[in-house]
């Protein structure tokens, strides 16, 4: 159904599937309903998602008989590192919490939305009312992941989500909030994944992450959607004095994706790291932002992103520097490069500098094409055929990103998904 079609839905929904939620957090999704449905839709320049086939109502599935055999291809399940499961947004898997150091809370966001202080900070990154898509995913998030490390502690290891849609025609909305408070340290891979056979799946996520002074975050994700399918999500930090958090992104899928990441630089000293890649294949269609706004005096960031496009796929990538008067000191550089390796494919390298401010550093580097003759004609001179040759070639464009994945395993998984995709 299209945007236009559901809001007479809405109301009936939010009772019938949130009806056990507390007063408070049912008013967070009323109010978020009403902005919904007043909001006009967002414009965003290279997609449009107002005449997008999906389905809106939220899963009421728990599981699928195959979802462990999908969730086994990328992690492992009896890993000693904390992993939590949800399919089609319910929560079905969760392992590793036995031995968690003392100040590391993890717990489903159903569960720690009860509480008082986790409802203070649900929307203070992301607004409810950014545009309509937040306002319908705070009205709709169905659940997903709470983590908080308190004052001093590090998290060892990595804490892994695993979002699996395995319902066809519904729409998932999970929802996560890390919180680092002072000096803390963690790292978290969050991973989005759909069984093949899922058409007119509607996924709208958002991800907050609070870094108080002097934490560290590492946060990656990939996600792997199959065509006919939506997606809409926004993962962004709020970065504290001296605190740093970098980013990890794969978007992977076949299916139409609008998405954006990045930091809030808000206090002097903060630092923020985003990396990302992406693979198109069919009709694949890919907008992507990175964004990085730098409100405090020598807050630093470094934003890349590698794209490869096939097939009729096209990728849009957006850099976007932001600093604001007062942000002395600040340093910003970003570079793109994406790469079509068919005639029918596109790409788009879209940076961007906004800056309000004097005494500062930025740069950005772009670049859109094709293989290099002079590379291919390098390696096929000593032996190499075509195709090996320009399969060397993208791994080497690609490899400086799949290097920052923090799960061996993972990064195995992802190395597999490409293979295929690009054989």
């Amino acid at each position: 159904m299209s945007i236009a079609q559901v809001n007479s839905e809405i109301d009936h929904d939010i009772q019938k599937v949130f009806a056990n939620d507390s007063v408070v957090l049912r008013e967070f999704r009323e109010n978020a309903q009403r902005r919904y449905q007043e909001l006009p839709e967002p414009y965003f320049e290279r997609s449009s998602l107002e005449n997008r086939l999906y389905s809106f109502t939220p899963s009421e599935a728990t599981e699928h008989a195959e979802w462990q055999k999908a969730v086994e291809s990328l992690v492992e399940l009896n890993s000693d590192n904390p992993l939590l499961v949800f399919v089609n947004g319910r929560l079905v898997f969760l392992s590793g919490m036995e031995n968690l150091p003392v100040g590391v809370t993890i717990k489903p966001m159903r569960e720690a939305a009860q509480e008082a202080d986790v409802m203070k900070l649900l929307g203070s990154v992301v607004p409810v009312d950014e545009n309509k898509w937040t306002a319908l995913q705070s009205a709709f998030w169905q659940n997903g992941v709470y983590i908080r490390v308190s004052k001093n502690a590090v998290m060892p290891g990595v804490i892994q989500v695993v979002h699996l849609t395995t319902e066809k025609g519904r729409g998932i909305f999970p929802r996560n909030l890390i919180v680092a408070d002072a000096n803390s340290q963690l790292s978290v891979l969050d991973l989005y994944a759909a069984l093949d056979d899922v058409e007119e799946e509607l996924h709208v996520g958002i991800t907050e992450v609070v870094a108080a002074e002097g934490s560290q975050i590492s946060y990656g994700v990939i996600s792997n959607f199959p065509k006919k399918t939506t997606s809409y999500w926004v993962r962004r930090a709020k970065a504290a004095r001296d605190a740093r958090v970098d980013f990890t992104v794969g978007e992977l899928g076949e299916g139409y994706t609008i998405g954006e990441f990045g930091s809030l630089l808000e206090g002097e000293g903060s630092a923020s790291n985003g990396h990302a890649v992406a693979l198109g294949t069919g009709r694949a269609h890919m907008d992507l932002t990175a964004k990085m706004v730098h409100v405090a005096k020598f807050s630093q960031s470094d934003t890349s992103a590698r794209g490869v496009m096939q097939g009729r796929a096209e990728g849009i990538y957006r850099g976007v520097t932001h600093i604001q008067k007062g942000a002395s000191g600040a340093v910003g550089e970003q570079s793109e490069r994406l790469l079509m390796l068919s005639p029918k494919s596109r790409a788009d390298a879209i940076p961007t500098l906004l800056i309000d401010e004097n005494d500062v550093k930025c740069g950005h580097a772009a670049s859109v094409g094709q293989i290099s003759e002079e590379q291919l004609f390098y390696l096929m001179s000593r032996g190499i055929s075509e195709v090996e040759a320009k399969r060397m070639i993208v791994w080497g464009f690609l490899d400086p990103v799949l290097a920052a994945l923090p799960v061996d395993r993972v990064r195995q998984a992802v190395v597999q998904i490409l293979e295929r995709k690009m054989s």
